[in-house]
């Protein structure tokens, strides 16, 4: 073990431990063992010649830097911080997401306690949003049958994913609580963020699971 950590081989050293780091999916563990392996490198840089290559040493380290950065990124997203209740609530349901990507979700929705009986869509029409309803009496007329499902679901996501009409009209009852979010801008947001659009996805097709087993 100790002839292995001798100076020659921690360039060795160096490149097993990146090789390990891809092994694991788990970001901080990749990144530690990214980490490490630089730092096996900084020290060969420094001490394989008479005169430290600085140069190797100064992209090695700023491998380190970038790194702790991304490490810190991802222990703040993963903090569930301060949030309003109702947001808090309503991040136990979406478990697909962590805190940061709940949060980014969040800053493209509106929250909306509705004061009358309400329409969200329309069978056959252009649906420009996306709605979640998070608590409340819904009705779903389609074909001319009638629907009552269960609070908690989404409101016109075939129409979001297939950017098509809406395939059936709803209606939620004056009280009912829902999220609205413009479908463009929704889409924007899902597009420079991957991890997110993967958890929201996931989100949507449980969603139509869930509809499928019911109907």
């Amino acid at each position: 073990m100790f002839d292995f950590l001798a100076l020659p081989n921690l360039i060795h050293l160096g490149a097993l431990l990146y090789m390990v780091c891809f092994l694991f999916r788990n970001q901080i563990m990749l990144r530690l063992f990214a980490i490490g392996g630089d730092f096996a490198y900084i020290a060969y840089f420094f001490t394989i010649t008479d005169k430290p290559l600085w140069e190797a040493i100064a992209w090695a380290s700023a491998n380190v830097v970038i790194n702790l950065v991304m490490i810190m990124f991802i222990l703040r997203d993963r903090r569930e911080g301060t949030m309003p209740d109702r947001d808090l609530q309503l991040f136990r349901r979406f478990s697909s997401l962590n805190p940061g990507e709940f949060r980014r979700l969040m800053k493209a929705g509106t929250w909306t306690v509705a004061d009358k009986d309400q329409q969200l869509t329309a069978e056959g029409a252009t649906l420009g949003q996306l709605h979640y309803v998070y608590e409340g009496d819904i009705e779903i007329e389609k074909s001319g049958r009638r629907i009552k499902p269960e609070q908690g679901l989404f409101i016109g996501e075939i129409a979001f994913l297939n950017r098509q009409p809406a395939t059936a009209t709803v209606k939620v009852r004056m009280g009912s609580k829902y999220v609205t979010w413009d479908a463009q801008k929704l889409r924007d947001a899902l597009a420079k963020d991957d991890g997110l659009s993967q958890g929201f996805m996931q989100l949507l097709n449980v969603d139509l699971a869930l509809k499928v087993a019911r109907s």
